[in-house]
């Protein structure tokens, strides 16, 4: 065994000498060569001068080039051996060689080891591949080879084993890494997380969370503003998700519906919100189910939805629900019950007397609209117009507080009158409608005027005074008279017209030749106002005789109008007609400025009476009309005789009297007319000195045929004598009328016995006639 080792042994030394044999004989070679090289170049410089530097370079170049080529092929031999060495090498270690087949103990001790090796590196590099492409160790080698977050290793016992690059940020900042949050010296924010590892230590990630901790504090400043402006809200807000989910509520919503703070949370569905509300009270009239479908409803509505919705202590709420272009919706709440209840105080003031809480004009007729609708399926009713008589005496003489406290009184018996079913309402003054329901026949509603007279007429005791008035009432019937508010209004009034020119305190029916008569009195009234703009009036004087002078002394101003349709028109008919749509003042004022400037050209010694109507005292600017009126005309004040009625006293007493003592202090004379025929009152007489007392016409006529009118003249006479008054008669007709007048003291007459009214240009020939011709009065 030995001698084989021994042989195998030898064997293998004459290789390795003729390697080395084979390296030694290369390099001698190689030197031989670079030898021969440098002597070259030596005696290429040598016989530079003989050569010339070109040629030298040449054969130095070439010389150079063939050593080279030596080496090359040298080395190329020199390497193809030590490949054919390391072959035999390479094969000998791969074959399986054991000890005893090749004899040589040590090479083949060699050789197993070799082999072990390669059995170890192959298992060692499976298992460095293994490793290599597990997620702990991708995780790990990219978080070294990254260091972008800042890493810290640390050993069971706390020390610092390793860092990333990136890790040492910290360094200095007194992180010990307890804390969850570190911050550093130039301001940064770091927040720590944790990881244990198998050997007892820790790996710290730090996370830099400056900015993100910037945004967490910006954003909690907004939500801050944001639920500081929800709380400071008027209105109560709540906030659902797509899910129906309660998102977001205020405190104003708590205070609305009188919740406990926090009764409502995030996270409630609508149904657990609507059942707090309901355990509230918020939906006294309606059932918790109906309640939820109406809320359900309006939320998931595809637009914006408004309600109202009225909770059990009497409050308003106003409720608006606005979908969201995410989904869910968004809920406003507002107590809206002073604005409710005002807009409620404004429209019943807007359909309701104020002085009697009454329906007005524009209910009224809301009101017989619906009744219309109701006779239209053969259910009759009526319309009744009020107007109360002599309520105007009252609210003139008494004031208007009592005049307002009648109206109260009144108001009070026409509803005690009425059924549920039925209205009265206030058109304005003293005038009121009903609405009878239900009317079956003419009957019913003559019964209901008949009452309501009765009731109505009977005295009041107010708070300081006893009055007594009457009512007038005119009734139309539906749908007989017709079936439009306008229409049933119009025959309710004609009627009333009616009554009131019958006699007042009676009722009647609306007929059809009333309507007529109606229709007849408007175009009176539109001529009327057209015969003003045109100033198509004419003034006519009747004489005023003396009975003492036995001449004409002055002539009373009479308004004529002469119609180019209708002829002349009667004082008696446009008169009332132009009180009662108030074109009396200004009618008045044109009669006199006329009459003064055609009075100024009549001998001075003649005076001028006119009529003034209670009316033109109701106007602050009498005086001062009556003052114009006679500086523009230059008649002289004394010769002006201003005639009233005893109305005119009715009428604010005390404000009358005052501006008669004002028309006096002009220099003008007052003078009474009609007296005895209206409200003939002593006080009257006592209340202002009038110059004048004229006895009416009625009185005259029947002077001669009833011995009571003959009484009352004579009465009237003495009355006016006895105060210092002088006495006109009117209405003298005939000799026997003038003889008994002059008997009983009468100082002046006007009639037909002396002359009709006759314009301004025939009053010189009628001057003439009396005063010149040596005429005299019977």
């Amino acid at each position: 065994m030995e001698d084989r080792v021994g042989t195998r042994a030898d064997a293998a030394r004459p290789g390795s000498a003729t390697i080395r044999a084979r390296i030694a004989q290369a390099g001698f070679r190689i030197g031989l060569i670079v030898v021969a090289l440098a002597a070259t170049a030596l005696v290429t410089t040598a016989l530079g001068a003989q050569l010339g530097p070109v040629l030298g370079s040449a054969i130095v170049g070439l010389a150079a080039a063939v050593a080279l080529g030596l080496v090359i092929v040298i080395l190329a031999r020199l390497a193809r051996s030590l490949a054919d060495s390391a072959a035999i090498a390479g094969r000998l270690a791969a074959a399986d060689v054991s000890t005893e087949g090749t004899g040589l103990a040590e090479f083949d001790a060699l050789l197993a080891r070799i082999a072990g090796l390669r059995t170890a590196y192959d298992d060692l590099a499976g298992q460095l591949a293994a490793l290599r492409s597990a997620p702990e160790t991708r995780i790990g080698a990219a978080l070294a080879a990254g260091a972008t977050i800042p890493m810290r290793l640390t050993d069971a016992d706390g020390r610092l084993a390793w860092a990333a690059p990136a890790g040492t940020v910290l360094a200095g900042s007194g992180y010990g890494g307890r804390d969850e949050e570190a911050l550093t010296g130039d301001g940064r924010r770091f927040r720590a997380e944790h990881v244990p590892v198998a050997d007892g230590g820790r790996l710290t990630l730090l996370f830099d969370v400056t900015a993100l901790t910037r945004r967490e504090a910006e954003l909690s400043e907004r939500l801050y503003r944001i639920e500081t402006a929800l709380d400071t809200m008027p209105q109560g807000f709540l906030l659902y998700d797509a899910a129906y989910r309660l998102l977001a509520v205020n405190r104003r919503y708590h205070e609305i519906f009188r919740l406990p703070p926090g009764s409502i949370i995030e996270g409630m569905a609508p149904t657990e919100v609507l059942s707090r509300n309901a355990a509230a009270g918020a939906h006294p009239d309606r059932l918790p189910n109906g309640a939820f479908a109406e809320e359900d409803g309006a939320m998931r509505a595809d637009s914006m939805s408004a309600r109202i919705q009225r909770l059990a202590d009497g409050r308003v709420v106003a409720i608006e629900s606005h979908p969201l272009p995410c989904g869910g919706s968004a809920s406003f709440y507002e107590d809206v019950t002073e604005r409710w209840q005002s807009e409620a105080r404004i429209a019943h003031m807007a359909r309701h007397d104020a002085l009697t809480d009454l329906p007005n004009r524009l209910l009224l007729r809301e009101r017989i609209e619906g009744a219309i609708t109701l006779a239209r399926r053969n259910t009759g009713f009526a319309v009744l117009c009020l107007d109360l008589d002599n309520f105007k005496q009252v609210n003139d003489t008494l004031g208007h507080g009592v005049g307002d406290e009648l109206l109260r009184a009144v108001t009070h018996r026409l509803r005690a009158c009425l059924r549920d079913v039925d209205t009265v309402a206030r058109l304005g003054g003293d005038e009121f409608a009903i609405i009878q329901a239900c009317v079956e026949s003419a009957a019913e509603a003559g019964t209901l005027a008949r009452r309501i007279i009765e009731v109505v007429s009977a005295p009041y005791t107010l708070t300081h005074h006893a009055v007594t008035v009457g009512v007038s009432i005119g009734i139309a019937l539906a749908p007989g008279d017709g079936l439009e508010p306008d229409r049933l209004m119009q025959c309710a009034d004609v009627a009333l017209y009616r009554a009131k020119a019958d006699g007042r305190g009676i009722y009647r029916f609306f007929e059809a030749e009333m309507d007529a008569r109606l229709q007849a009195r408007r175009a009176l009234e539109l001529d009327l106002r057209a015969a003003f703009e045109a100033e198509a009036f004419d003034l006519h004087y009747q004489p005023i005789y003396d009975l003492t002078a036995e001449r004409i002394c002055g002539f009373e101003a009479l308004l004529r109008w002469n119609h180019p349709l209708r002829g002349r028109v009667s004082p008696t008919e446009f008169v009332p007609l132009a009180e009662e749509i108030g074109l009396i003042v200004p009618l008045g004022e044109w009669v006199l400025r006329r009459a003064c400037r055609e009075a100024a050209g009549w001998p001075d010694d003649l005076k001028l009476a006119v009529n003034v109507s209670a009316a033109q005292f109701t106007s602050v600017g009498l005086i001062t009309m009556v003052r114009d009126a006679l500086a523009e005309s230059h008649l002289p004040a004394h010769r002006l005789e201003l005639e009233i009625t005893e109305g005119v006293l009715l009428v604010n007493g005390n404000a009358t009297v005052a501006i008669l003592h004002g028309l006096r202090g002009l220099g003008t004379r007052i003078a009474m007319d009609d007296f005895g025929t209206g409200y003939s009152s002593l006080s009257y007489l006592r209340s202002f000195p009038f110059d004048k007392m004229k006895v009416d016409r009625c009185f005259t006529r029947d002077l001669m045929a009833e011995p009571g009118s003959g009484f009352i003249v004579r009465a009237v006479i003495s009355l006016a004598s006895s105060l210092g008054m002088i006495t006109t008669a009117e209405g003298v007709e005939t000799p026997e009328q003038l003889a008994r007048l002059r008997e009983e003291g009468c100082n002046e007459a006007q009639g037909y016995l002396f002359s009709p009214p006759v314009p301004a240009s025939e009053v010189p020939a009628l001057l003439e006639t009396w005063n010149g011709g040596g005429r005299r009065a019977a």
